[in-house]
């Protein structure tokens, strides 16, 4: 006798609708674990996930603005300048409070920037947002010409430890990441701030007339935006022991992609934490196993924009509604 897993091909679209993101993951960790010898070490599964945590957080804080229908291009750049303020003012006060609420405060100020430009003055998110990233390329490298800032390990051992410490065998950056994810997953699922949000993601005008007001929620989601951003590159900073004006960069396109395939999560359309931590999983995944297979750096970034290419792709043809306009 036949069992029949699915009767037609709407039961295998729709299958694939939901779980590809799932399966698609679970394939890529069953290749790398036969390929490659050290994969699954756990010295190599604990250095994934402490890589992906900086992602993870930035992806998470990108939810808040692509659930209202946004977008944020500045994320890479605002990185690098945080990065900078943080260490030139940890030199120069040698206080770890003040270096660490000066990163937080830039990463707010670019967030009301975004904002305002955004929800305010009514320019399109993506041009506001690359406008804006560009200024921060051209001011951090102005700061320093381009050159690092390195301060002495010794400054601060509880900064060391951010990045670097670990509680029990657990990197304390994954332990970040997993309370910002718990943080997000509560305020966008429990809370009023979380539910109008997606509604204006989904439909402003809606919520327009339910007396929402959209100007001022657009604004809080790249605020929070921008924080996760500043958290992230504190833990990054800690990590590498000095600031780098280039830091972060990459994380442009990792995040996109890593969103991209949140919303082919278990069919949503919508950016969702647990399609963003599996996201972040593929994208930490292929950086990792293709660093260790020896893969050239440029080769990394063919295969992660296929990875958008093909997010998009599957989102459009499986009849998902993207929450993104670009203008």
């Amino acid at each position: 006798m036949k069992i029949a897993l699915f009767n037609n091909r709407n039961d295998l679209r729709e299958f694939i609708r939901k779980y590809g993101t799932v399966i698609g993951a679970l394939i890529l960790f069953i290749v790398f674990s036969l390929i490659i010898e050290r994969f699954l070490t756990a010295s190599n599964i604990l250095m994934l996930l402490r890589q992906m945590s900086m992602l993870t957080i930035i992806a998470l804080g990108f939810n808040f603005v692509m659930g209202a229908g946004g977008f944020d291009m500045s994320i890479g750049s605002a990185c690098g300048l945080i990065a900078m303020v943080f260490a030139l003012t940890l030199l120069g006060t040698g206080s770890l409070l003040l270096a660490l609420s000066a990163a937080l405060l830039c990463g707010l100020l670019v967030g009301l920037i975004n904002g305002m430009l955004v929800a305010y003055i009514g320019l399109p998110d993506f041009i506001a947002t690359f406008a804006v990233g560009s200024i921060i390329y051209g001011v951090k490298m102005l700061m320093t010409r381009g050159n690092p800032v390195s301060y002495p390990s010794d400054i601060s051992p509880v900064f060391a430890f951010i990045g670097r410490g670990f509680v029990g065998p657990f990197p304390f950056p994954v332990i970040i990441m997993f309370f910002i994810f718990i943080l997000t997953v509560f305020v966008l699922y429990r809370t009023s701030f979380g539910r109008r949000v997606y509604a204006i993601g989904g439909n402003p005008v809606a919520s327009l007339y339910a007396g929402i007001n959209i100007k001022k929620y657009r604004l809080a989601t790249f605020v929070i935006s921008g924080l996760s951003v500043a958290l992230a590159s504190i833990i990054l900073t800690s990590r590498l022991g000095s600031a780098q004006p280039l830091a972060g960069e990459e994380f442009l396109l990792d995040v996109i992609a890593v969103v991209f395939l949140s919303t082919t999560m278990f069919g949503e359309g919508e950016p969702t934490p647990s399609g963003t931590f599996i996201g972040a999983l593929i994208i930490s995944m292929l950086n990792n196993g293709l660093t260790m297979l020896n893969v050239p750096y440029y080769f990394q970034f063919i295969t992660k924009g296929s990875v958008v290419i093909v997010a998009v792709l599957l989102a459009v043809t499986l009849g998902q509604k993207l929450r993104i306009k670009f203008l």
